[in-house]
């Protein structure tokens, strides 16, 4: 008999050393020894009440009143009248709304008053 080629020599080991790893790999992944931490939580009773009745609702006319129409101002028309803030001057420093980028300038310019001029 002639020796196997030493092709398939390296060929078997190879064979043989693949399912030795893959077994390796899959106990290496498994669980942790330690219990995990459950928590559970206790659920509220989602039960309805059905010993108490709610009251009737009565509707109530609201009180009429008198005007007269001699002395009656009417509203004036349109959309009301804003006021817009004051200016954003150095003698009236308003701050910009909250998280915003002209906020984060802001207070890049206080933490570094060099950067800003």
């Amino acid at each position: 008999m002639r020796p196997a080629a030493p092709g398939r020599r390296a060929l078997s080991a190879r064979a043989r050393l693949l399912p030795l790893l893959l077994v390796a790999a899959l106990v290496g992944c498994g669980g942790d020894d330690e219990p995990a931490a459950e928590t559970t939580r206790e659920l509220p009773d989602l039960g309805v009440p059905t010993t108490e009745t709610a009251p009737p609702v009565t509707e109530t006319a609201p009180a009429t009143t008198t005007v007269d129409p001699a002395t009656e101002t009417l509203p004036e028309e349109g959309p009301a009248p804003t006021t817009e803030p004051p200016e954003d001057t150095p003698e009236n420093d308003a701050p910009p709304p909250e998280d915003t980028p002209a906020e984060r300038f802001e207070e890049y310019c206080n933490e570094n008053p060099g950067a800003c001029g």
